[in-house]
């Protein structure tokens, strides 16, 4: 009878000690799941502004190539934010580069420069694009929504444009400037 009650002595110290671990288990878990979460969602959302980011620089790249070697017509199909004065081709390359970019164009906005004031083969030509960021999760808006993704891209027109475009710029995202570009 002896060595039954040592038994069961022994029995249920060994299942307070696996209740107690168990209950250090869940406390580390909850102290651990917020920083795997934190860390998940940042790396959601740095995914998310680097596919972002790409597309302003590819989409820039396509614009300026395009300002570089294509004719345009007298009529343009998109409107633009705050670029009074600029001609239709100019419209047009600031259209196009908006179009390549595709991250829509409420929040990306274009600056076409020409340096040297003239359209000739062999002179520069300068597209510029901004994209104000926007947090995919939110749980990041506070850093990420007043980010701008910026990208300039200079090229030598190929041939003599026309009609002539002239250097415009829409008005920038938020309270930005194009003083970079």
């Amino acid at each position: 009878m002896r060595a039954n009650e040592a038994r069961e002595v022994g029995t249920s110290r060994g299942r307070g000690r696996r209740d107690r671990e168990q209950g250090a288990a869940l406390v580390e878990f909850a102290l651990i799941v917020p920083l795997l979460f934190l860390m998940l969602f940042g790396i959601i959302e740095f995914g998310f502004a680097f596919n972002d980011y790409q597309s302003v620089r590819q989409g820039v790249r396509d614009g300026a190539r395009n300002a570089a070697v294509s004719t345009y017509g007298t009529t343009t199909a998109c409107s633009i934010t705050g670029a009074s004065g600029a001609s239709v081709s100019t419209q047009q390359i600031i259209c196009s580069t908006k179009a390549a970019i595709g991250l829509g164009n409420t929040k990306t906005r274009v600056d076409v420069k020409l340096p040297s004031g003239t359209t000739k083969k062999g002179d520069p030509i300068i597209v510029c694009a901004q994209y104000q960021l926007q947090s995919f999760t939110g749980l990041f808006a506070p850093f990420l929504n007043n980010v701008r993704l910026r990208s300039r891209v200079e090229t030598r027109i190929e041939k003599d444009l026309a009609p002539v475009p002239n250097a415009a710029a829409e008005t920038p995202p938020g309270s930005g400037d194009w003083a970079w570009c």
